[in-house]
């Protein structure tokens, strides 16, 4: 009798725990789908003022927080909660409730499996999302979380030190982001989230930090030129050169191209040069 009442609790359990993931699921798919569907509309619609119309009725995340973080706090204690809070963090980080789950990912939830790409996610919000990668390098204990965070860490300071106005700020950021991606390359350099190698992705910023910064010698760039001839960077040296990377997938890159040709058509008696850089080659 014991044992056959413990086997109803833990189906009982197991069915709970099933039943709150599809509900959070559900609310998710609600709101992620009536996006979509208003994106096609935007597309498909024959006029741009058609357009301008959908645009102005693009859903709000706002009704899918509010009924995420009601369930969040229905089943604080359920480990199936973490994928609401995790949304919450990435997809209403500008609500209330995005803010509330950052600081519940940096207390009850910071040592959680399957919040590495939540963690990654933190790196767009700058030192706002320092507290929480802190809490998650602190507490946790998977091998992919903690390189998620010390990933983010030095990616926050990296941006902190390529950006900031502060340049006490800026230059306080390099020997940390500098010590974050150390560590993630001396212990965690194969680990992969969404497809992405981090210490690939950490190395590129160190490269930009060490060799790409006001005052430093410009890289050498090897290529061919529109008529098939070797050009390299070093080839211009002495001239002030303008170099402008671009690629036919970005439809902004487009809109500088003309610029390109008039400002190379109006230096061109100058000591001067405007290159681009095509990144689909």
């Amino acid at each position: 009798m014991i044992r056959l009442l413990a086997l109803v609790l833990m189906l009982s359990s197991a069915l709970h725990a099933q039943d709150l993931a599809t509900e959070i699921r559900a609310v998710i798919d609600e709101y992620e789908n009536a996006v979509r569907a208003n994106t096609l509309k935007i597309i498909n619609a024959p006029t741009e003022e058609e357009k301008n119309k959908y645009r102005q009725t693009i859903p709000s995340a706002g009704p899918c927080a509010t009924k995420l973080m009601q369930i969040i706090k229905a089943n604080a204690d359920k480990p199936e909660v973490v994928p609401a809070v995790c949304w919450l963090v990435t997809g209403a980080a500008s609500f209330p409730e995005g803010e509330e789950a950052k600081k519940m990912l940096a207390t009850t939830y910071a040592g959680s499996a399957g919040i590495a790409p939540t963690v990654r996610q933190l790196e767009y919000q700058g030192l706002f999302g320092e507290p929480a990668a802190l809490a998650v390098l602190e507490k946790n204990k998977n091998r992919e979380e903690i390189a998620a965070a010390l990933y983010t860490l030095g990616a926050i300071h990296f941006k902190n030190f390529d950006a900031s106005a502060d340049r006490a700020s800026a230059e306080a950021s390099k020997p940390k982001c500098i010590d974050y991606f150390q560590r993630l390359n001396a212990d965690y350099s194969d680990v992969v989230i969404q497809g992405f190698k981090l210490s690939d992705l950490a190395g590129k910023m160190l490269f930009e930090m060490t060799n790409l910064q006001a005052g430093s010698e410009a890289p050498e760039i090897e290529g061919k030129d529109k008529d098939g001839k070797p050009l390299k960077l070093s080839d211009f040296r002495g001239k002030h050169v303008i170099v402008i990377f671009w690629g036919g997938w970005c439809h902004a890159c487009h809109g500088i191209l003309p610029l390109m040709n008039e400002t190379a058509a109006k230096f061109k008696d100058k000591p001067a040069a405007v290159l681009g850089v095509n990144t689909d080659i």
